[in-house]
């Protein structure tokens, strides 16, 4: 068959498939949709046009209904759910010892894989560190670098190593584990939807229990000291997008701290 099929005996003519396709692949202007088949390479498999159809009529080949999950007619938050929820994530720099069994860190990445992505890439990959003595020879590494810093004048580094020095960890917090995202370096959409993704994460890592802190200092390091590269060992011809730090919280929070205002202006 072409790109989609159609169920003549489900199919209502809503036009919604065709309203939904991103790409204008399919029209359904008169009688049962069908694609212009010119443009059909142009399909990114987001599967709109099957998950938009409300009698599960339109079969794409590169996706069946029965692939796609049905959504809960109560899945959408109250406002005032989800506000808790987006005020109440903390940055997480405090953890206990007990390690996170993976099989829920895989529930994770099951929800975190429908982040959106660039074009519907799908490019993010994803290491995670499950060791913590692997996290501490990491850090260890970064600290290397920032010695480095500090010899070149580089202001804000002298307290770090002091406090690495006295025991602390301030680049990776002393974290049960460590998840990157990383992608290719020829892909430009990939940093953006590393980004996106890893706040998808860090929101849904509260509901297991989990708590998160972007790993800024280690993406810093990655960038300009090869030497963490080399210690990540991602694959040839990627980079690191971006870092969470992960585990049980230490100690829970009661309040919402205090932010500024939304800066926004209307037109």
């Amino acid at each position: 068959m072409g790109l989609i099929a159609v169920d003549e005996r489900k199919c209502t003519q809503c036009g919604l498939c065709a309203r939904a396709c991103p790409a204008g692949i399919i029209i359904a202007d008169e009688g049962f949709p069908r694609t212009v088949e010119k443009i059909e390479k142009g399909c990114i498999t987001c599967g709109h046009c099957v998950a938009v159809c409300p009698t599960a009529a339109l079969n794409n080949c590169r996706m069946a209904p029965e692939e796609c999950q049905p959504l809960a007619a109560d899945w959408r938050l109250e406002p005032a759910r989800l506000e808790q929820i987006i005020k109440g994530r903390r940055s997480i720099r405090r953890y206990r010892p007990d390690p996170v069994d993976r099989s829920v860190l895989e529930k994770l990445f099951e929800t975190v894989r429908y982040a959106p992505t660039g074009g519907n890439s799908q490019s993010v990959h994803w290491l995670v560190l499950l060791d913590p003595e692997e996290i501490r020879r990491l850090t260890s590494i970064v600290v290397v670098w920032l010695r480095i810093l500090l010899i070149r004048g580089v202001p804000g580094v002298k307290g770090m190593l002091k406090a690495w020095e006295m025991g602390a960890d301030p680049i990776l917090r002393n974290a049960p584990h460590l998840i990157v995202a990383h992608g290719a370096e020829n892909d430009q959409a990939v940093n953006y939807s590393a980004i996106i993704a890893l706040t998808t994460l860090d929101l849904a890592a509260n509901s297991f229990g989990l708590g998160a802190c972007w790993a800024g200092f280690l993406l810093q390091a990655a960038n300009n000291y090869s030497e963490v590269y080399d210690a990540l060992a991602l694959p040839p011809g990627h980079r690191m997008c971006g870092g969470l730090m992960i585990g049980y919280p230490e100690f829970e929070y009661a309040r919402i701290p205090a932010r500024k205002g939304a800066r926004v202006t209307w037109r």
